[in-house]
């Protein structure tokens, strides 16, 4: 927040939620004397966080850990100009520079120069928004999750029924092997057993 304010003097920061680190987070947001500049929210319903959104110009997603990311999409999808860390799942579903900026995760200044980036480039946040908000609509609507979740069941229960019948080939292919094994021992021992009684 401080490299932010260095260069756009009118940000302030809301803080969204709750957690374990909000007493922690306000005690540093005081120590920064950035009291007047940072706010937090607490819990907000689904409504409350729409309202929001209206009323921002950036949203930012600095996660360390994060499987998926539906918070971005959702931003993304409001038509707010995203942030994220490149991390899990916000890695994937945000292109730098094209639908949303990409920051290093648990690192302050490449948080403030991607913000700093879509504050200063209203063009580029305009750009970013409209690609964002296209890109959540045509890939990540419940139809198209609908169709991926029935193709990736699809073809896991196909490559466990291939792999079984590979299995049962293997093992028929074994049986195979043993059998014709054993009737070659039982061959050579009746040649054998033939050349001792010759010689008798």
């Amino acid at each position: 927040m401080p490299k932010l304010l260095s260069n756009y003097h009118d940000a302030k920061l809301i803080i969204a939620g709750r957690g374990g680190m909000m007493d922690e987070l306000k005690a540093e947001a005081r120590n920064l004397g950035l009291g007047n500049k940072v706010y937090f929210t607490g819990y907000l319903d689904s409504k409350q966080v729409q309202k929001m959104y209206k009323c921002a110009d950036v949203a930012v997603f600095p996660s360390t850990y994060e499987p998926f990311g539906i918070v971005a999409l959702e931003a993304m999808l409001a038509g707010v100009p995203t942030v994220v860390s490149d991390v899990g799942g916000l890695n994937e579903i945000v292109n730098h520079g094209v639908d949303g900026m990409k920051s290093y995760a648990g690192n302050p200044n490449s948080i403030a120069d991607s913000v700093t980036a879509l504050l200063y480039d209203h063009q580029l946040a305009a750009n970013v928004s409209k690609k964002a908000k296209q890109k959540v609509k045509e890939q990540f609507n419940w139809e198209k999750i609908a169709q991926d979740t029935h193709f990736t069941y699809e073809k896991a229960i196909c490559q466990t029924m291939a792999e079984k019948q590979a299995r049962q080939m293997l093992q028929e292919k074994a049986k195979k092997a043993e059998k014709a094994e054993n009737s070659q021992k039982e061959i050579t021992n009746l040649l054998n057993f033939k050349k001792r009684h010759a010689y008798a």
